[in-house]
């Protein structure tokens, strides 16, 4: 007779962070919660990673490799055609959970009954800058479909989805390599309800090494694929403005994140014209355009010197954020 199926099943994306991905399967691992299943999906790893996952010595870790590098997504849906739970959890292989994150989810849920997503907030603990606060700074609940357009973003790593409904809207889009989870949002936000916690559960860890989040290449094409995707629909259903300010957002996202890489490396000329490609998109670009300009004008270390000192003003702390 087969084993009834867990309560929830946890994801683990990792790709060559065998010096990260022990820290997050610890963290799930140590789940005051144990009614779980653990996937952890090797995204065609060259580095210890299956050394590192093979020396977790825990029956309920199971282990699956794609040979070739396929991107998040597809590791996230080798997890989800794998996964038995009524609820489905994933944890990215930087950031870790609270001791008791899948039990206050949980929890908070059964309270929520009609949500298809339920999501905290999380500690954000940037390696590059003295500077810590809860993401996303508002919490919303409800059809959150128009909050989305306003770049509002829950952490994938934050929420606790219904399996059926994960499955009923396709999974995760295997053709955007760093705004899936924008994709998927608005997709789920079309079917369900999302309930917010403002509890931080996670701890999110910014860091020097590479992030999908900073990688200013696929950032852009993923903003194209969104616009291509979406962009008729949401005009006609939130109006030209609404569309207008969405794009400009996705857009900017990009280009804030090529003028930061620029002045990394000295290249403020390429910064420069960074920013003056946002400004042509104000003003939904302000907040982004100006932290491009300050870093065209001061350089990269004095811009970073500066942003640890303000970070605990809550004024400067919501407009970096932006």
């Amino acid at each position: 007779m087969m084993d009834r199926p867990q309560r929830v099943s946890v994801a683990i994306p990792t790709w060559n962070r065998a010096h990260l991905v022990g820290r997050a399967i610890r963290s799930a691992l140590a789940q005051t919660f144990q009614d779980f299943e653990l996937c952890v999906v090797d995204d065609g790893s060259t580095d210890g990673t299956r050394e590192v996952v093979a020396g977790m010595v825990n029956a309920r870790v199971a282990y699956v490799r794609h040979e070739k590098n396929g991107g998040i997504s597809r590791a996230r849906n080798t997890a989800l055609a794998r996964a038995r739970g009524e609820w489905m959890a994933f944890l990215d292989d930087d950031n870790e959970w609270a001791p008791d994150y899948l039990e206050r989810q949980l929890a908070f849920a059964a309270s929520r009954p009609g949500a298809g997503m339920v999501y905290c907030r999380a500690r954000r603990h940037d390696a590059r800058a003295s500077r810590h606060g809860l993401v996303p700074s508002t919490v919303w609940e409800g059809r959150v479909f128009r909050h989305l357009l306003k770049e509002w973003v829950p952490l994938m790593s934050c929420a606790l989805l219904r399996r059926s409904i994960l499955i009923e809207v396709g999974g995760l889009d295997e053709s955007l390599g760093a705004m899936e989870d924008r994709d998927l949002w608005m997709r789920l936000a079309q079917r369900t309800d999302f309930a917010g916690n403002p509890d931080a559960l996670v701890v999110r860890h910014e860091h020097l090494g590479i992030q999908l989040s900073r990688n200013c290449q696929v950032l852009a094409r993923d903003a194209a694929a969104l616009d291509r995707k979406w962009g008729v629909m949401v005009q006609a259903s939130c109006g030209r403005l609404a569309y207008r300010r969405w794009r400009g957002n996705l857009l900017t996202n990009a280009e804030l994140c090529r003028a930061m890489r620029a002045a990394e490396a000295g290249r403020r000329g390429e910064a420069a014209r960074a920013a003056w490609r946002m400004a042509r998109l104000l003003p939904w670009s302000g907040p982004r355009t100006a932290r491009a300009l300050a870093l065209t004008v001061l350089g990269y270390p004095t811009y970073r010197r500066l942003v640890s000192a303000a970070w605990a003003r809550p004024a400067i702390r919501d407009l970096l954020s932006r």
